[in-house]
């Protein structure tokens, strides 16, 4: 009875209620490490029903990503955890305190990078905005019957705190929070050096994943209503970059990215006419463009520093430190080979970085 006291009085102190019995009124109530004690024992719930990822491989690129977006996020004085769960489910969430998962179903769909950063760093907004924990304080009562019944069945006050917390995460968030979730992680992937494209990308295929597997109604789907007014916003926030060069969707299905230099009479064109890797031709001129942009924000571009990695099935195109392309089989036909194929596209590459030195020299 003595211990079962101290658990209810644990839970109330979490909870702020008062003295008289009444809730704290202001906002605020949940502590930073109380946060973090909730967020842990969610997460222990998470990985028992679902297990852990044994791969270092993947566990690895999904931590590099995840970390690379924290150093730019406006929360960092806690610490970020980011694990794939073993489940061919696709979804992503965010318990609070700094957990992140991504279900490994997602990652089939989210190959590059980039994309993988655009739905991190929505996670990673969650988070930084601590829109669970707010959820959680201004419906404490709920919480407190339901830790309450978990305490009383023998449950114990961390294992019910897990549970509240998941039940809060399955409610699902407002659209004003989900809209504030797409504006920090825009931002996160812009300033890490993602493709500001990353994020539409994203959104683009997730309501594709709606459409044909159904909307699971939680992590990530959640809360998502009218994918188009989302879309909008997007793009709003990428109308002042004035990114260039563009994306285009041709009239065959096909795409391509397009810059125009001297005065409209030089066009530099890259076509890209198959769907590979999980992506349509125009989600794959997007992602491009977008990388070409931030490639020209690093100021003179050097030819030399475009490079290839090369597997047995694709071969990868980096500038520097930034990924690129992606070239698999479906593009190198006509090609002896995947490599000779990425040796093309590094070539007018290097033409396009060219022409931007240029005119960013008589721009001087």
């Amino acid at each position: 009875m003595k211990h079962f006291l101290k658990i209810i009085f644990t839970i109330l102190c979490l909870l702020g209620v008062t003295c008289s019995g009444m809730p704290a009124a202001e906002a605020g109530m949940i502590s930073e490490k109380q946060e973090i004690e909730m967020g842990k024992a969610t997460a222990e719930q998470i990985e028992a029903r679902y297990g852990v990822l044994n791969d270092p491989v993947v566990a690895d690129r999904v931590n590099r990503i995840g970390q690379s977006l924290v150093d730019v996020c406006g929360r960092k004085n806690i610490k970020y955890t980011f694990k794939v769960l073993n489940t061919e489910d696709v979804n992503a969430l965010a318990c609070p305190g700094g957990y992140i998962y991504v279900f490994k179903g997602l990652l089939d769909y989210m190959p590059s990078d980039a994309e993988l950063a655009g739905v991190l760093g929505h996670e990673i907004g969650h988070v930084v905005k601590r829109h669970t924990v707010h959820q959680l304080e201004k419906n404490m009562w709920t919480q407190l019957a339901a830790i309450l019944a978990g305490v009383a069945t023998g449950n114990g006050d961390v294992l019910a705190m897990g549970m509240v917390v998941g039940d809060a995460l399955a409610a699902g968030y407002s659209r004003a929070d989900e809209s504030a979730a797409d504006r920090e992680g825009f931002q996160y992937t812009l300033k890490a050096g993602y493709s500001p494209y990353a994020m539409l990308v994203t959104m683009h295929k997730l309501q594709e994943l709606a459409v044909e597997y159904g909307n699971p109604g939680w992590g990530i789907f959640d809360s998502h209503p009218d994918p188009d007014q989302r879309m909008r916003n997007m793009y709003k926030l990428m109308d002042p970059l004035k990114i260039s060069p563009s994306p285009v969707s041709e009239t065959d299905n096909t795409a391509s990215v397009k810059e125009v230099f001297e005065n409209n009479k030089d066009v530099w064109e890259f076509r890209i006419a198959t769907a590979a890797g999980g992506n349509k031709p125009m989600y794959r001129a997007e992602l491009l463009a977008g990388t070409l942009y931030q490639i020209r924000q690093k100021g003179k571009i050097e030819p030399s520093h475009f490079i290839v990695f090369e597997s047995s099935d694709r071969a990868e195109i980096y500038y520097e430190d930034i990924q690129i392309y992606t070239v698999y089989r479906q593009d190198a036909a006509g090609f002896v080979s995947i490599g000779a194929c990425a040796a093309d596209c590094v070539e007018r590459f290097r033409v396009w970085a060219e022409k931007v030195n240029q005119t960013k020299t008589v721009a001087k």
